[in-house]
């Protein structure tokens, strides 16, 4: 039997969730700034409070949907491989969900929204910072350098490449900006030998 405490926590969450996918899919249609509270509370069948009680802000919806990707990263498992591999094959990822879900991601940086939801909270992604630590581990990275240094440095990498691309109009691929990016800083933290 499911407890009180579980169904509940369900509900909550599905109405997290469904809050969160109201608001992303209103942002990309009408615009992030035109998108209220109402709107996105009237499209997920919820009332205005229930929408301010899952999210205090608006920008939360956008750092959430900034975790749920790098929540996308980690399910990847990506053990066996090098630390370039691994990097790679996560910014790969990264620049899948940008084109899928291009027309939100372009208004939530033209809207500036996105540069903040970074600096709000979106921390490095722990893929990132596990496909580091491996390969600080293996001897694949040089050994003075902190892997959180590292990993750190390559999502900076992203986001100004993202940030670049999204300026564009997504005039070139952004997998190959990425993947350029990342064979510059690997030869910079790559131990040699």
């Amino acid at each position: 039997m499911t407890s009180p405490t579980n169904r509940r926590d369900q509900r909550r969450t599905a109405t997290r969730e469904r809050l969160l996918t109201a608001a992303l899919e209103l942002f990309a249609a009408q615009g992030y700034a035109a998108t209220t509270y109402d709107h996105i509370a009237e499209r997920a069948d919820v009332g205005r409070q229930t929408a301010f009680n899952h999210f205090r802000r608006k920008e939360d919806f956008v750092t959430a949907w900034v975790r749920q990707r790098h929540e996308a990263l980690e399910q990847r498992g990506e053990a066996g491989t090098s630390t370039t591999g691994a990097l790679a094959d996560a910014l790969r990822t990264l620049a899948d969900l940008n084109e899928r879900e291009y027309a939100l991601a372009k208004e939530l940086h033209d809207s500036g929204v996105l540069h903040a939801a970074f600096a709000l909270g979106a921390a490095t992604p722990q893929a990132f910072v596990a496909a580091a630590a491996r390969g600080h581990e293996r001897g694949e990275i040089r050994a003075e350098l902190e892997p959180v240094a590292v990993a750190d440095l390559v999502f900076d990498a992203y986001v100004t490449a993202l940030s670049r691309w999204l300026s564009a109009d997504a005039s070139h691929p952004l997998a190959d900006a990425l993947l350029a990016r990342l064979d510059l800083l690997a030869a910079g933290f790559g131990a040699s030998g």
